[in-house]
């Protein structure tokens, strides 16, 4: 229905005619201006920002199976992203740098992933990082992405302004080489003129605020503040640091995060997710933003005491409580003293253990864990003969300690033949 601009006219503006029906009220029409059939919207945008795909990744604590199984989930993410897309009504993708681990990664990665961002539903928006920069080696000038790159899928390759639609930009920062040598997107905020537009800046790097040091390129979290706060942009889209991370107060500055776990939580606290951020400009201004869950993998860092027998089950217990185990990878951090036998006990569940998770690993910078042996070790072995005098002659040499490295480097040694002793004994099971 088309509405009067005022509620009432003076009626002196109009001859009224003799009949008794009152006229119809007109429409008055500003000059050069059409009447419309709705009230202007403020602009509003869905989109999704990812980044740190880092495809080709490996993890040198994985082997076999478990090293596939990997890849293909970090493979999954990817697909998932592209389902978020048409389940949130999401616009378009925006990926923050590092979509392939290396410049050198195999053809087959490149076209395989390429064809699932064919099946994105909405187009996807790439910025070279830098793992994968705009180099003369770039994966993104290579025979192979040129030739399979879709439609849907556009290389942020030139800094600065791209129009999405009408009423959306993109302000793209790409990396040009490994070390930029200034912030890139302080380059872009620099030259940026005031706009009507909703921008989203597209970025990558480090940030001052989170992890100061004298590089050139890192990331000036002030610049953003002050660019978000006088509306130049209207969010900040960035790569690099592999958690979710919202920086300063605006809740227009992100870290998507990558969307599958690549390092221990000791470090990423918070991978495997995709954002979705909804922006409105005008009197309803506004930014939303939601996490969407499209990783399957989890690497658990666990730090425990180690000093006896009871501590060697608390641990089994810990284990056995941690869910998909076949996707999981443990860390240990174990810091104590054992004995003999009590770390024969932590072996055997080590390696049961091992057969269940993805992979177990020990946290050397972190582990700390001392095996002693005592006359109780001897006893569990009930042991006659020879056998129990050479058993005898192992928990003598295994008690020495001195400032000798030959001297330690025996007794560890006897340490080590003891273990071995109870493995074969069986007197170490459960």
């Amino acid at each position: 229905m088309t509405e009067p601009l005022f509620e009432a006219e003076p009626l002196s503006l109009f001859d009224l005619p003799s009949a008794p029906e009152a006229p119809e009220r007109p429409v008055l029409v500003e000059p050069d201006r059409a009447p419309t059939e709705s009230p202007v919207t403020d602009p509003e945008v869905t989109f999704l920002h990812t980044a740190d795909w880092q495809l080709g990744m490996t993890r040198r604590f994985l082997t076999g199976e478990a090293q596939h199984t990997y890849a293909a989930a970090r493979d999954a993410a990817v697909v998932r992203i592209g389902e978020v897309a048409a389940e949130s009504g999401a616009e378009f993708v925006v990926v923050c740098g590092d979509v392939f681990d290396d410049p050198r990664v195999s053809t087959r990665i490149i076209r395989r992933t390429l064809d699932a961002l064919a099946d994105y539903p909405v187009p996807v928006y790439l910025l070279p990082g830098n793992h994968d920069p705009l180099d003369a080696t770039s994966v993104y000038r290579s025979a192979a992405f040129v030739d399979a790159c879709p439609d849907n899928v556009h290389v942020l390759d030139k800094p600065g302004v791209l129009r999405v639609r009408d009423g959306i930009s993109i302000v793209a920062a790409p990396w040009h080489s490994k070390h930029p040598t200034s912030d890139l997107i302080a380059d872009q905020l620099a030259a940026l003129p005031p706009s009507d537009d909703i921008r989203i800046v597209v970025g990558h790097g480090g940030m001052d605020s989170l992890s100061p040091n004298p590089d050139p390129s890192i990331v000036r979290s002030a610049g953003l503040d002050a660019a978000t706060a006088d509306h130049l942009v209207d969010y900040v889209a960035l790569g690099d640091r592999h958690s979710v991370t919202s920086v300063g107060e605006s809740g227009r500055v992100w870290y998507s995060g990558a969307p599958e776990v690549t390092a221990f939580d000791n470090v990423e606290s918070e991978p495997g997710h995709v954002l979705e951020v909804t922006l409105r400009r005008g009197s309803q201004a506004s930014v939303d933003v939601r996490r969407h869950t499209v990783g399957q993998w989890s690497f658990h860092t666990l730090t425990q005491d180690m000093n006896d027998a009871a501590d060697v089950e608390r641990l089994r217990t810990t284990l056995d409580a941690l869910a998909d185990k076949p996707r999981t990878v443990v860390q240990l951090a174990l810091i104590g003293t054992v004995t003999v036998s009590e770390n024969v006990d932590l072996d055997r569940l080590l390696d049961e253990a091992s057969d269940r998770f993805a992979a177990v690993k020990l946290w050397e910078r972190k582990h700390d864990l001392t095996v002693v042996s005592d006359a109780a070790d001897l006893d569990r072995l009930e042991l006659q003969g020879y056998a129990a005098q050479a058993a005898e002659e192992l928990q003598e040499r295994a008690s020495i300690e001195s400032g000798a490295d030959d001297v330690n480097d025996d007794a560890a040694a006897a340490r080590s033949a003891l273990s071995l002793l109870y493995r074969l004994a069986g007197s170490a099971s459960r």
